[in-house]
């Protein structure tokens, strides 16, 4: 019986050997089971503005970048190429002259006004041509906006050389020379009036004798006249003649006295010396009507 009990007992060894090894493996799977998940959880979403790039502090994605030593600068985006900053602009810079105030508004006229002086210039004889504004690129004070050309201030006497103006100075300037200057030149026996030469009509700048103050040329204001010619006899040239005792001297001192009830600006030889060679004729508006007559 002993021998025969024990080989049972070795029989029966490798079998249970085997099971427990099943068992083993068998729990493998379970132990991983209850110690993992299926399926590895996914990690939460990022939120939105951070960046991607790994640790360190957060950083601004529009923030530039730290560069090191070897690390190129960043152009900047709207650098103008260094060609455009070396042109300098050809014409006048256009945003810059439209900050510019626009012409004072004493130099416009209603449309009623200007009619009734173009009529009255007609009337008179006079040539002249109508034209788009006078403008000056720089400064905005100057200018005149609705200028006539003047060319014949009345028929036989001529402008030289033709100049714009407004027309209330060539309407003055009309009815002077047909009023005052013709009949005084009838005195001096040099034939008819024929021209009167002027030296400044429009003139974008200061006074003479102000540099902060713009001159009626820079309006188109005034007429500066240099000399009066005659259809037989030499020129007389608008000069210093004081106790001359001429012909000349009477004439120039008859035609300067009368161009006042015309102008409201005479000025010429003996009122200063910027004015010893010529007539200075303006219509500068004054309160209560002033004449400055020198």
């Amino acid at each position: 019986m002993r021998p025969l009990a024990l080989a049972l007992m070795l029989a029966g060894t490798p079998a249970l050997a085997q099971e427990a090894a099943e068992t083993d493996a068998g729990a493998g799977p379970e132990a991983a089971a209850r110690t993992a998940p299926e399926t590895a959880p996914l990690p939460k979403a990022r939120p939105e503005g951070l960046a991607t790039g790994g640790g360190g502090a957060e950083e601004d994605p529009q923030a530039p970048q730290p560069s090191g030593p070897d690390t190129p600068a960043p152009e900047a985006e709207d650098a103008p190429p260094e060609e455009a900053e070396a042109e300098a602009p050809a014409t006048p810079d256009v945003a810059a002259r439209d900050r510019v105030p626009p012409m004072p508004e004493r130099l416009a006229m209603e449309p009623e006004a200007r009619e009734a002086c173009l009529a009255a210039l007609d009337a008179l004889g006079a040539v002249y041509e109508t034209s788009a504004a006078v403008e000056d690129a720089e400064i905005a004070e100057c200018g005149i906006l609705h200028p006539v050309t003047l060319s014949g201030i009345v028929p036989g006497v001529a402008l030289s050389p033709p100049a714009p103006m407004r027309c209330e100075t060539a309407l003055a300037l009309a009815r002077w020379v047909e009023g005052f200057a013709i009949p005084a030149a009838e005195r001096l026996e040099r034939g008819a009036l024929t021209e009167i030469r002027q030296g400044t009509v429009y003139n974008c700048r200061s006074r003479s004798s102000d540099a902060e103050i713009m001159s009626e040329h820079a309006f188109g204001n005034a007429v500066d006249i240099i000399s009066f010619g005659f259809a037989e006899g030499e020129e007389v040239k608008v000069q210093p003649r004081e106790r001359e005792g001429s012909m000349a001297e009477a004439f120039q001192d008859a035609v300067r006295a009368t161009s006042c009830l015309e102008f409201t600006t005479v000025l010429g030889p003996g009122s200063d010396a910027a004015h010893a060679d010529h007539l200075h004729l303006d219509v500068k508006s004054r309160r209560g009507g002033f004449r400055l007559c020198q």
